[in-house]
């Protein structure tokens, strides 16, 4: 009866660890597409709920996009090779400062629209319907 305790134990404890593992493995997986920058942001073609998808790594203020796409990532390739000015869908910010985000391309104002990330955040972003993007580190 011990010894089926003990091996019931020690099943427990493998399956607990392993999960860990596991965990751990997914949680770097989304962070290596900007890990180790900080001073970088990486913007991505999908929400966390659908998995992130590619990404675009940038280290800039960038008035403009232009013909800037996405990369397949460690989180995907939902999204590689999509214009990323109307395409973000949510961002990952190695960044100490504030990010922001505006609506509408070179507009550094928030008159059509902005969002700030926090500092180290990760984070949904609702763009309106075609919009165009500027971004600015703060």
């Amino acid at each position: 009866m011990r010894l089926r305790k003990l091996i019931a134990a020690a099943g427990v404890a493998t399956t607990v660890a392993g999960f860990g593992l596991v965990s751990a493995g997914q949680a770097s997986a989304f962070d290596a597409d900007c890990a180790g920058n900080t001073h970088a942001v990486c913007l991505y073609y999908n929400t966390s709920a659908n998995g992130y998808g590619a990404y675009f790594k940038q280290t800039a203020d960038t008035p403009d996009y232009g013909n800037s796409v996405f990369t397949a990532g460690l989180n995907g390739t939902a999204g590689a090779g999509a214009l990323v000015w109307n395409h973000v869908k949510s961002v990952n910010s190695w960044y100490g400062g504030t990010f922001v985000i505006y609506f509408g391309s070179g507009a550094y104002n928030c008159s059509v629209g902005c969002m700030s990330v926090a500092p180290w955040a990760t984070v949904d972003v609702n763009l309106p319907m075609n919009s165009t993007i500027s971004t600015r580190f703060s």
